[in-house]
């Protein structure tokens, strides 16, 4: 396999780069670029070991730094590894990783380093998915469970599953060749037992998908109400800065202006929209048609009331047409009213959006809406994960069908090899090329 080398610290000036190199011709290609200033012999470095020396490209000095040698299989890809430290200028960087591809490294790939730990067994495809996890996470909350994922938790679920599986093949494959006797462990109580506590642990794991998509990419809220309630001046707020435009006219706001903003252990995609009412402008129109397809996909909506003027039957319909989404009505502009809301079934949270300042009232409503995302237990992280799972948690629950309904052991045996091979994907046994691909076609070159 060919040595691979690339940048891994991203592209931009700094105080240090990273450029890593992986494979078996690795050490050998570092030594004739990277020139100790002490009497140190790369290739005989032992592994975990560093050296202070300098680049050099024939008898020009590139820069100073450290070598670090990782030797197989102790290394990160599971391959001889070597990581040059130098100084973070971009020309800089680019040169040296020049002069490692002209003495025999070939560049690396997105994701390569780390699809080589997984095709090396350091790795399984759950572990390897989490590593963009980790580098993506934006909170503590993403970060606990892509590191709960790293550190295999969620193969072990999946380990536990599907071992409980073969532990019952095992025994129906024994007495179906063999036994003289029936099992008293094939009784068809027993072997429903086991195999509704497999269902019920999967299941969990499917229901809660929804809480690792909202750690991973954040609460998809729409800012939603008529115009001139304080929609911009709420996205203002909730932002720190002025990002939208806030003016006395209705209708200032004509296209859909999204910020990611940090309320507490949670992140919100946050969109505010066009105040929605009938208009004859054209332009205005397709506002208010672009904020309709972003209900679509929404998490939340942040519904804004003018206290001024209370809930009016506009807003009454509007929020009729969203009830299969959670809502949250902003009661906006109290510094200017006293008004009390009504009694409804929706949450209500008093504000007045232009004097704001800390986000702790509306945490303590997102807490309400969408309880605790700082879980212990993993949870599936991406829609591969949960696709096999719901694949696998199919035939578990046919094999359940098929026992209730006199079924054959053989015919149950069947349902749940399926169960077992799905379960295997999650973490990288038996994938396809394909596959593999995919997840590691959204990593970093140098990761």
């Amino acid at each position: 396999m060919k040595t691979i080398a690339a940048v891994s610290t991203p592209p931009a000036a700094g105080g240090i780069a990273m450029i890593r190199i992986s494979g078996d011709e690795a050490i050998d290609i570092a030594a004739r670029v990277f020139h100790p200033y002490h009497d140190t012999k790369i290739t005989e470095m032992r592994g975990y070991t560093c050296v202070y020396g300098e680049v050099r490209q024939g008898d020009e000095r590139l820069d100073d730094g450290i070598l670090t040698v990782y030797r197989a299989p102790h290394s990160y890809t599971g391959e001889d590894v070597v990581e040059i430290t130098c100084h973070g200028g971009i020309y800089l960087t680019k040169r040296v990783l020049r002069l490692l591809f002209e003495q025999g490294a070939s560049p690396a790939e997105a994701g390569e380093f780390t699809r080589r730990a997984f095709m090396n067994g350091k790795l399984s495809l759950t572990q390897a998915e989490s590593v963009m996890d980790i580098i993506s996470a934006d909170g503590a909350a993403a970060l606990r469970q892509a590191n709960l994922a790293r550190e295999g938790i969620l193969g072990k679920q999946m380990l536990e599953v599907s071992a409980g599986l073969i532990e019952l093949l095992s025994a129906m494959t024994y007495w179906m060749d063999d036994a003289e006797e029936f099992p008293p462990e094939l009784e068809p109580e027993r072997v429903r037992k086991v195999i509704r506590g497999m269902h019920e642990k999967l299941s969990g794991l499917i229901e809660n998908y929804e809480n690792g998509r909202v750690l991973r990419e954040g609460i998809r809220t729409v800012l939603l109400g008529l115009p001139n309630a304080g929609k911009s001046s709420v996205m203002n707020w909730l932002c720190g800065t002025d990002r939208s435009i806030v003016t006395e006219i209705a209708g200032t706001t004509r296209d859909i202006i999204t910020e990611q903003v940090r309320v507490g252990d949670y992140t919100l995609q946050l969109s505010d929209t066009a105040g929605i009412r009938e208009t004859e402008n054209p332009i205005e129109a397709i506002g208010i048609e672009q904020v309709y397809r972003a209900l679509n996909s929404a998490d939340l909506i942040l519904y804004v009331v003018d206290a001024q003027f209370g809930l009016t039957e506009g807003d009454l319909t509007i929020l009729e047409k969203c009830s299969s989404t959670k809502r949250l009505i902003l009661w906006n502009k109290t510094d200017t009213s006293e008004s009390d809301p009504p009694q409804l079934d929706i949450p209500v949270l008093k504000c007045a959006a232009i004097h704001e300042s800390g986000h702790e009232k509306l945490e303590n409503a997102l807490k309400e809406l969408f309880g605790n995302l700082s879980p212990s237990t993993p949870v599936l992280l991406n829609e591969r994960q949960r696709q096999l799972a719901i694949d696998a948690d199919t035939y578990i629950s046919t094999a359940l069908k098929d026992l209730d309904s006199g079924a054959e052991l053989d015919m149950i045996a069947v349902q749940l090899e399926f169960a077992v091979q799905k379960l295997r994907e999650i973490e990288g046994g038996d994938v396809s090329e394909d596959v593999i691909n995919g997840v590691f076609s959204r990593f970093c070159v140098g990761k």
